[in-house]
């Protein structure tokens, strides 16, 4: 009985070259391309056409999901700035700190799933508010106020913000609003661990912090 003799593997990195620099050979040559069987991964074997179809359709899954990703983000991004400018326009019209702070409680409670929210200042402005902490140990917030920019806090540092906030907060952002002197800061807090995660971006919190600070200046006159 004649022993079957295996070919070099180069005979095979030599076809595959060959097919490569020759991609119109299959349809040059039909009796090979319809020789050709490629093994399916159930044991059965698929046509080369039908094996090329299911790796396109595969792709076309795969491309579809993460448009449809992209599409989803850009609507939630949109609306996000859309419930944005609606906040500024509604702190454009308020004439007094008390008025402030209201539309940020409305606006922040209702649009940006904030459950919690308190101003702490240095000074408290003449229109107070059960919502602003005329006094507070600023050394824990030193780094914040000198920063200048918003974080989201990792739990160990939310037993600073809970009392200024309530017992259900799980997750907090600090959002500076003004430095020197008289400083203030804007707390955040959620019910939801996610929501001010420390893995999030905060680019929409540092414009929020920029919108709330303008107006917080023009009121208060820090």
């Amino acid at each position: 009985m004649k022993k079957s003799i295996a070919k070099p593997a180069a005979d095979a990195d030599q076809v595959a070259a060959y097919l490569l620099l020759n991609p119109d050979f299959l349809e040059s040559h039909p009796q090979v391309f319809e020789a050709l069987d490629v093994p399916h991964p159930t044991g059965g074997a698929v046509s080369l056409v039908e094996r090329q179809v299911a790796v396109l359709r595969e792709r076309n899954r795969a491309l579809t999901a993460r448009l449809d990703a992209v599409i989803e983000a850009a609507h939630r991004h949109d609306d996000q700035y859309r419930k944005l400018f609606e906040l500024a326009i509604a702190l454009a019209a308020c004439r007094d700190i008390a008025a402030l702070l209201h539309a940020l409680a409305t606006h922040l409670r209702r649009d940006f799933g904030t459950d919690a929210l308190r101003v702490l200042a240095h000074t408290a402005p003449a229109s107070g508010t059960p919502l602003l902490v005329s006094a507070f140990d600023a050394a824990p917030f030193a780094a914040d106020i000198e920063r200048s920019k918003p974080r989201c806090l990792p739990q160990s540092e939310l037993p600073i913000v809970q009392p200024y906030l309530d017992a259900q907060t799980v997750s907090a952002a600090v959002l500076p609003l003004a430095a020197g002197a008289a400083p203030a800061l804007l707390l955040l807090g959620s019910h939801d661990s996610e929501r001010f995660s420390p893995e999030l971006g905060t680019l929409l919190l540092e414009r929020l912090a920029q919108l709330t600070g303008a107006h917080w200046h023009r009121l208060s006159g820090a």
